[in-house]
């Protein structure tokens, strides 16, 4: 294993002609090699032409394309796959795979097939010898019988001869008895000639061409179960289960094929297995030294050199590719990519790498106008770099950049931090709000970087949320590390995300078919409870599984819940205790059932009972209880544990409504849910600083996601808030914050270390003094009545596109339309809309 610290002592000189380092959001810096291009939303995988001369990349993210390149990294062409089918949206997926010609048969091209996800089937396309690539005939389609649950294929493969095709079936759930399968499809007449069943959620697929099992044995990853299965194509069965590591992401066979190789995202491993036996000859651990014990590196697609003797791999969390000696089994050296890469190609002086989300660290969704507008998973760019190879000293100077970049340094797995002193906290409650941006709300604020221009809810829509920020401290360089939701809450309770929430999310996003699994439910059943694996759970697990190991005692109020929606009765057998009951083993008995989860119709707030003004939708009463919101559901076990003299040490606290429901009719305005959401914050603080629990209680809030606003900064950049007695007045810090780094917070607050890379290196919100010297109750500001009372009217813009939010699942179809409808409802129709250029002249299509 490299020393990598050994690096540290290279001269810096030697990065001169390297762009300089960019901070992202997640808190690691990007300052990748190579020449760029991009191509389109979330590139997730490549391959090479069977020639070798040229390279055809997918993406799975809003933007989808094929695309073309030559082999030395430039455009050549590219297919569009975006179009609405139906209420649907034509999509592509991971796989991508060449068919062989048939014998004696010379094709004025290549045969390309790709995978088209929640479609169902495997389109054909040719790539001529220009790499013009157009689509073809003779589509194949592989129905699962269940509109609901489609087969979604993922990886595909060929046999030898190209009669057959082998593909992945990812979905998993109820109807398929959780378990995947691989289908045996004829290329004569595009029939499943078989079916093998599999583990659960199988991704990779790899077929064995050569040698004595040619065209006999077919290896599948299990990416939920942790294996890779050797499969007997003629029987139709599963032949061996190979332990392999967590979340097997990536299948290569060398040139032989004598050797498979397994790349384990959740365990940041790569497995060697021998074809001929199918046992692990060797595990190759991927991790840093200064971070031996913590996960963040997900290794996903990987590439062979031409000599066969070097590995590269795509280091995910790490935006690296790890260079792997094969002769030693040890990871070598590092090149720094962009941000998130997925696959590689390898060629002999270069290699080519695609990055999920590009080489611009910073994406600003304010002004001016620009090509896709502003919803934030529109406008990241994927790209493809090229990179240089064959230089052993620039290896080294790589090397040390992706440490520098990674931000390590010994001691980082403790449970302490350098200079994070705390002052005499016990007690932390964390508070999850929904989607705004900074500018959104406290863009109004003179002493922070804000553009009031495009500040939608300010002080007398968010009077408590502008009060706590100038009495206790302005964050007002604050990023989310998520995109949306869907990963959003995994960041928030995570620190990072497993590669499958990571793809899925934009996936399910863009509304092409996948369901919203990282809040404890797999296709909609809450797996864990029945003694199954989650897919979506990150390596880190969880921060209330942390507070379990460190022995923290905790309470969670709306976090992880079941969302049954009540027109969908297949589910109910599988969650016995009904709506609103927690999703994870971990939580049970540890949630209070009565406080409600997602609900746009349910309040966070006591405003509307204040005022006695209910609007036409409301759920006015909920639990055992009948409270009238979530802060009073709170609030009741708040007094039973100020009665007691004890609490649990740390809270969470789930207040939703800031999301809004846009303009739905029967629904209060946008302005009066952030108003409701605002007061409920300013409810919970006004109630720990008058308890006996405020000098050694941090409050800690932030939003899981940016969303659904717009920011001159960034489209990450979001609000948060600490609230303690020890925070000096008026305290304005402007260093760089993030999601860990309020994770990180509050694991140092309450003696844990941090759960995986990204907390480990994130800066903690260092802004407690030694002193009580902010310690006088917070008294609650009541919005005023005309605001947060006030329901959308008949006439309100875009009112029927709205009535596609959903009242009960987190996420909806129209997220990406909110922005535009909080804009024209509150600024005004006419009003022009914030909308983002790609600086740099950084487009699709554009070398950079």
């Amino acid at each position: 294993m490299l020393t990598l610290l050994a690096t540290l002592a290279l001269a810096p000189e030697a990065l001169a002609q390297q762009s300089a380092p960019q901070m992202l959001p997640v808190g690691k810096l990007i300052q990748p090699a190579g020449r760029h291009v991009g191509v389109g939303s979330y590139p997730v995988n490549m391959a090479a032409t069977p020639d070798g001369e040229k390279v055809v990349v997918t993406d799975i993210g809003f933007r989808q394309a094929l695309t073309v390149l030559s082999k030395d990294g430039k455009l050549l062409s590219r297919i569009e796959v975006n179009k609405e089918v139906g209420n649907d949206k034509e999509g592509l997926y991971y796989g991508l795979a060449f068919r062989p010609p048939a014998p004696n048969v010379r094709m004025s091209g290549h045969a390309l097939y790709a995978s088209r996800g929640a479609e169902d089937k495997i389109a054909p396309y040719i790539i001529d010898s220009k790499g013009t690539i157009r689509a073809v005939e003779g589509t194949i389609a592989n129905p699962s019988g269940d509109k609901d649950l489609p087969n979604h294929p993922a990886g595909i493969a060929f046999s030898s001869d190209g009669s057959r095709l082998y593909v992945a079936n990812n979905q998993t759930g109820l109807p398929t008895n959780f378990v995947g399968s691989v289908s045996v499809i004829s290329m004569a007449d595009g029939g499943e000639e078989k079916r093998i069943l599999t583990r659960g959620f199988p991704f990779a697929l790899a077929a064995i061409t050569k040698g004595a099992a040619k065209d006999k044995k077919v290896y599948v990853a299990s990416e939920r179960d942790g294996l890779v299965e050797s499969l007997d194509v003629e029987k139709a069965e599963v032949k061996r289960q190979i332990v392999t590591g967590a979340q097997p992401e990536g299948l290569l066979l060398n040139e032989s094929q004598s050797r498979l190789y397994v790349a384990n995202a959740g365990s940041d491993t790569v497995s060697v297995v021998d074809t001929s036996t199918d046992k692990v000859l060797a595990t190759i651990l991927l991790r840093p030294t200064e971070l031996r014990g913590l996960p963040g590196v997900a290794p996903t697609g990987m590439a062979l050199s031409p000599d066969q003797k070097t590995l590269y791999v795509a280091m995910g969390d790490m935006n690296a590719v790890g260079v792997v000696d094969l002769d030693k089994n040890a990871l070598v050296g590092m090149i720094p990519t962009g941000w998130l890469p997925t696959s590689l190609v390898a060629y002999k002086d270069h290699l080519l790498v695609a990055c999920a989300k590009g080489v611009r660290a910073m994406n600003p969704n304010g002004k001016p106008v620009g090509k896709w507008g502003q919803y934030i998973q529109d406008i990241i760019e994927g790209s493809v770099s090229n990179i240089p190879l064959g230089n052993p000293k620039q290896l080294e100077q790589w090397t040390r950049t992706v440490v520098k970049c990674n931000r390590l340094r010994p001691g980082l797995e403790s449970a302490s931090h350098p200079t994070f002193a705390n002052p005499g906290i016990q007690h932390v409650i964390y508070v999850i709000k929904e989607n705004r941006t900074y500018d959104n709300v406290l863009g109004d604020l003179k002493q922070g970087n804000g553009d009031p221009s495009i500040c939608l809810f300010p002080r007398k829509v968010t009077p408590n949320q502008h009060a706590l920020a100038e009495r206790f401290v302005l964050l007002d360089n604050f990023y989310v590390c998520a995109e949306v939701s869907q990963d959003g809450w995994m960041w928030s309770t995570c620190g990072m995300v497993s590669p499958y929430a990571s793809r899925n999310t934009p996936y399910n996003y863009s509304g092409r078919g996948r369901n919203y699994d990282t809040e404890g439910s797999n296709n909609n059943v809450p797996i864990d409870l029945l003694g199954i694996a989650d897919v979506a759970r990150p390596a880190s697990g969880y921060i209330w599984d942390h507070c379990g190991k460190f022995n923290v005692t905790f309470r969670n109020y709306g976090f992880f819940t079941t969302f049954l929606d009540p027109k969908d009765k297949r589910y109910d057998a599988l969650s016995p205790e009904g709506d609103n009951f927690p999703t994870k083993k971990a939580l049970l008995g540890s949630t209070d059932v009565d406080f409600r989860r997602y609900d746009l119709n349910y309040a966070d707030s006591e405003a509307w009972v204040k005022y006695d003004s209910p609007f036409p939708k409301q759920v006015k009463r909920m639990g055992r209880y009948d409270m009238p919101s979530r802060f009073s559901e709170w609030y009741r076990e708040f007094k039973e544990f100020e009665a007691q003299g004890r609490m649990p040490r740390f809270q969470m606290i789930r207040f939703p409504v800031d999301h809004t429901a846009g303009t739905s009719a029967g629904m209060p305005t946008p302005e009066a849910m952030v108003a409701d959401n605002d007061y409920a914050v300013g409810q919970l603080v006004e109630a720990v600083s008058k308890s006996q629990f405020w000098e050694s209680t941090v409050v800690c809030i932030l939003e899981d996601d940016a969303q659904a606003g717009y920011d001159h900064v960034d489209a990450h950049r979001s609000t948060a808030y600490l609230i303690s007695p020890y925070i000096k007045k008026a305290t304005v810090d402007h260093r760089f914050y993030n999601t860990d780094s309020m994770l990180r917070t509050m694991e140092l607050l309450l003696g844990m270390p941090p759960m995986c890379q990204y907390d480990a290196v994130a800066d903690p919100i260092d802004v407690f003094g030694r002193d009580l010297t902010n310690l006088e109750p917070f008294a609650a500001i009541l919005p005023a009545k005309e605001i947060v009372t006030a329901v959308n009217k008949k006439t309100a813009y875009r009112q029927k596109d709205s009535a596609k939010i959903s009242r009960w699942a987190e996420e909806s179809a129209i997220d990406e339309d909110l922005n535009d409808i909080l804009w024209g409802a509150i600024k005004g129709a006419r009003t022009p809309r914030p909308r983002v250029v790609r600086s740099l002249g950084y487009r699709a299509g554009r070398e950079d």
